[in-house]
């Protein structure tokens, strides 16, 4: 597979007001564990919106930086709209066994929610420390002997704990992860002040 930064520079670029370097640059790629994927030209995803193939952000001009801007922005609205009626995700508990679960943002968009047995476990944006590329099994109680490829999965890190969630392609994680990038930097940037402390899914 080929690798490029572009998907997140324009992620990133998106918050300058000017579609210049951002300085919140580093900030973002620190919360990721590697290079994003580029966006094939076939993908149709989210109603025949992709993001073009290109391979330097930095060369292109600013009516283009725009444009790519905007779909990129579109994808995070459709993203942000459909995880809002709900969509079912594989989430992979720390004793080593997959579990489906429904999960949801608010209306607000300040919260990641998963429903747990009966229950609707919380995860503010506010408290999201990371929302990386792969796995991360540091506080697993037992490690699976055989897991889905690196290639399908995600984590969010939240107050040292760690939920990994596993997708069916590696277009549908990129997307999840540049997305929910971008709807925390949202929430960050609207209340830079302020968090309660999340609930926490100890399976």
């Amino acid at each position: 597979r080929r690798y490029s930064s572009f998907f997140l520079q324009a992620t990133m670029s998106m918050f300058c007001c000017d579609g210049g370097p951002c300085k919140n640059g580093s900030k973002l790629r620190s919360d990721t564990s590697g290079p994003a994927p580029i966006v094939p030209e076939g993908n149709q995803s989210r109603g025949q919106q992709s993001l073009p193939m290109l391979q330097d952000w930095d060369k292109l001009g600013a009516r283009e930086k725009e444009q790519v801007q905007e779909k990129l922005e579109s994808i995070v609205n459709a993203f942000a709209r459909e995880l809002t009626r709900g969509k079912v995700f594989m989430k992979l508990g720390r004793n080593g066994r997959l579990f489906y679960r429904l999960c949801t943002l608010d209306k607000q968009l300040t919260a990641f929610s998963m429903h747990i047995k009966g229950a609707i476990v919380e995860y503010p944006f506010s408290n999201m420390q990371h929302i990386s590329f792969g796995y991360d099994l540091t506080d697993f109680t037992h490690i699976p002997v055989s897991l889905p490829s690196d290639a399908l999965a995600a984590v969010i890190v939240m107050d040292n704990r760690r939920m990994n969630l596993v997708f069916s392609s590696p277009m549908e994680r990129d997307e999840f992860v540049t997305c929910m990038l971008v709807l925390k930097e949202r929430h960050r940037r609207s209340n830079p002040e302020g968090s309660a402390g999340p609930s926490a899914d100890r399976r």
